[in-house]
């Protein structure tokens, strides 16, 4: 790939023409929203990233979102030429995606964000320009982290997932952990002796993990391989003293522990279908060691009424159910469950014009 990190990966944008950025004065609420939805709402399938660096209250701080807003983002993570139609995409995604066995996870001892490391007083609300996307979420959230997990008792289950946090104190968050869920699975393991579950939180990661943390995955299949598989060479980590691997790539990494017996009140957020969620009891994290790059670049995800970054992003959920139905059933049923009806349903598409896999 021509880029490792995130910051490269923008800069990878820049030379393509899909990055804009806002050096303007920009209130964090509402401004920052409404150039999102802008975006994906009047430049529609071939919006660009925005980066924002001159935020009212926030002095030097970088935002970045839409990073995958668009196909042409989409096809530039890839290694692919910005205009690789939606279709072809999906077929490379399929292809690489098949090769997570040959995924290598590449161990390193350092990494750019250990240029800063935070063990005392630790203030999230300092660190990272927060704003709520939408007016009526119920707080401030990090929506686009990758959180990294082990099973207490088999450290071979990892998992490196999606999960939207809400900062609820300078070094406190909730966590939404769906039961299903290997992280979930894993806590639920550790609460049941009382025990506090270590977990990274990693934030501004390359657009790759981004994807493999929020695909259906296997339990057990490592993310972390599977970033490999699609990167197409051996993804660097660094371990942590809590024996958790964090990507090489970071802006931010986060270390701490999800508190056992200990639940707090998490919402309502804007969701994808454009709804605002309940008001839930979740999980409580605390915070005990933040890393970060110097003048690091935070990252958010838009999300809201379809079409946003969101939606692109679910071109990792048609890669593993194509394949999985494929090994199972006969190609003819594959055929009539992968028609564009089907797909619209998995939010891949919004119209058969705009389908991306074969029917």
């Amino acid at each position: 790939m021509a880029y490792k990190d995130l910051r490269s990966f923008l800069k990878l944008l820049a030379e393509n023409n899909q990055l804009l950025r806002i050096s303007e004065p920009v209130l964090p609420e509402p401004d920052i929203g409404a150039a999102a939805s802008a975006a994906n709402k009047g430049l529609g399938e071939t919006a660009p990233a925005l980066i924002f660096d001159n935020i009212k209250g926030y002095g030097k701080a970088q935002l970045a979102i839409n990073v995958h807003g668009s196909w042409p983002n989409m096809a530039l993570m890839m290694g692919l030429p910005k205009d690789t139609p939606p279709k072809a995409q999906f077929h490379e995604f399929c292809r690489r995606y098949q090769n997570f066995s040959k995924g290598v996870v590449e161990e390193r001892k350092t990494a750019p964000w250990q240029e800063v490391q935070i063990t005392e007083n630790i203030n999230l609300y300092e660190l990272m320009p927060h704003f709520r996307l939408n007016p009526g979420d119920g707080g401030l959230y990090i929506n686009k982290a990758s959180v990294i997990s082990r099973h207490p008792d088999h450290p071979d289950e990892r998992n490196v997932g999606m999960y939207r946090l809400q900062v609820k104190g300078p070094n406190r968050l909730s966590a939404q952990f769906v039961p299903e869920h290997d992280i979930a699975l894993h806590f639920q393991a550790a609460e049941r002796e009382n025990k506090p579950l270590p977990i990274v939180i990693a934030v501004g990661n390359d657009p790759v993990l981004s994807i493999v943390a929020s695909m259906p995955l296997l339990y057990g299949q490592y993310e972390f391989q599977m970033a490999s598989a699609l990167h197409e060479e051996p993804y660097p980590v660094v371990t942590l003293e809590n024996g958790l691997q964090a990507p090489w790539g970071s802006e931010f990494i986060l270390e701490g522990h999800v508190i056992p017996g200990v639940r707090e009140p998490d919402g309502p957020y804007g969701e994808f279908t454009g709804h605002l969620s309940g008001l839930r009891n979740m999980v409580s994290v605390e915070i005990t060691k933040v890393w970060h790059r110097k003048d690091p670049i935070y990252e958010y995800t838009s999300i809201g009424m379809p079409w946003t970054e969101i939606d692109y992003m679910f071109l990792n959920t048609c890669p593993p159910l194509y394949v999985q139905l494929k090994e199972k059933f006969p190609e003819r049923f594959i055929r009539m469950a992968l028609s564009s009806s089907f797909l619209r349903r998995r939010g891949l598409v919004a119209s058969a014009r705009r389908s991306a896999c074969p029917s």
